[in-house]
């Protein structure tokens, strides 16, 4: 795991970050695409510094989750002053605050000029470090280089260099935007599309969930990470379980607009819901803490049973985390509870994965429907119930989802 909290993981596994349960089942037609106008803009470094942070929507708290190290953005930057070729920026326009834009791709390279000709409370200052051509700017600041001797020479050229931008408009549905997004994206390293979510939807809510899940150490552990995931999969854990906690019942198998739905109304809510969404945060953490008690270093995987061999497949697993936080999240469930029976516990869910198909199928293929989802606190949900001899509440509440849906 490296310095930015990203897991040794090979591309194919981070391309699963980025699948249909995420985009949703939007029915998408060329007429949806076919008012979509892109003009494009050489904009100056100069005249792009002066829209970071206020033309362009770039949250603060994004430093935290910073993809780039040192060196790479020092050779951005190196490139910039020496004209070499940069890659595009991609922007959006925002249809509900005219004159700004969401940024589709190139939200670091953004981040990184601002950092180093720009810094201020929000973007902290860049020295410069690894430089291949430029090598007597080591170590140094704008400012620093702005009182060299040549220095001033190649700032001006850094600040005059054209960067082309390309900007989507009249893209009507948000849908239409997760499509260029994956398309911008799928033959690079995936980046989560909660970055595009909370540009979409920024808010009091949408900028809590962004810091709750970096600061909590149970996410973190949960999804092995050592820091704040700059993908954002650990804020995207945190709105599942908030989402699925406060509104299961309105889940329609359409995963990514229930999670839209949900920043939606949690920034609309926050003055009076801020506390109730707190508290859920508390009962997802309280939940990992559990499922950890019970798993142990197996916490969210799929347990499989082979004729060659029985393991837990060692790749975090959402709908298993879903499943975990819906059940141990229960209020009927104590601490208490989860030491006592862990073992059996354990062994209920690790006979569920190796004999029954339908919940093999609800954490391993078809696990956005409403009838996996619910389907799987059902099974699960139930083994608990014979093991602590309890009733609980989140059993009703999927059998209404499932009623809900006609299943």
């Amino acid at each position: 795991m490296d310095q930015h909290g990203e897991s040794e993981e090979s591309l194919d596994e981070l391309a699963e970050d980025i699948n249909e349960d995420e985009l949703g089942e939007d029915v998408l037609t060329a007429a949806d695409v076919a008012d979509v106008v892109t003009y494009t803009l050489d904009w100056s470094v100069q005249s792009l510094l002066e829209k970071i942070g206020t033309t362009f929507d770039i949250n603060p708290a994004f430093q935290r989750r910073d993809a780039w190290n040192g060196t790479r953005k020092s050779l951005y930057i190196e490139s910039l002053m020496l004209g070499l070729p940069v890659p595009q920026i991609v922007l959006a326009e925002d249809r509900t605050h005219k004159g700004r834009f969401i940024v589709l791709d190139g939200k670091q390279r953004l981040v990184t000029m601002k950092q180093f000709a720009a810094p201020n409370e929000h973007f902290k200052a860049l020295s410069l470090s690894k430089l291949q051509f430029l090598t007597q700017f080591k170590g140094k600041s704008f400012a620093r280089i702005q009182k060299s001797e040549d220095g001033q020479e190649w700032l001006d050229n850094f600040l005059a260099q054209p960067v082309r931008t390309i900007v989507v408009r009249s893209w009507g549905k948000p849908a239409v935007l997760y499509q260029i997004f994956v398309r911008l994206n799928q033959y690079s390293v995936p980046l989560s599309p909660q970055e595009l979510r909370q540009a979409l939807f920024p808010g009091d809510f949408t900028v809590w969930i962004n810091n709750r899940s970096a600061a909590s150490s149970q996410i973190r552990r949960a999804r092995r990470l050592k820091a704040p995931d700059f993908r954002m999969r650990d804020a995207e854990m945190l709105l599942r379980a908030v989402a699925f906690q406060d509104h299961l019942e309105d889940y329609t198998g359409n995963l990514r607009q229930f999670l839209d739905e949900t920043c939606e109304r949690g920034n609309q809510n926050w003055s009076s819901q801020a506390e109730h969404y707190q508290a859920l945060a508390n009962i997802c953490e309280k939940a990992i803490e559990r499922t950890f008690a019970v798993f142990g270093s197996n916490s969210f995987y799929r347990y499989e049973q082979t004729e060659k061999s029985s393991e837990y497949i060692r790749r975090f697993n959402v709908a298993v985390f879903d499943l975990m936080c819906a059940i141990f999240s229960s209020a009927e469930i104590s601490d208490e509870d989860v030491s006592e029976h862990a073992a059996t516990l354990r062994q209920a869910f690790e006979k569920l994965c190796a004999e029954d198909q339908r919940f093999q199928d609800s954490i391993k293929s078809t696990t956005k429907t409403e009838e996996a989802t619910a389907g799987r606190i059902l099974r699960y949900g139930g083994e608990v119930q014979k093991i602590l001899d309890i009733e609980l509440a989140i059993i009703q509440r999927a059998s209404n989802l499932l009623r809900l849906r006609g299943d």
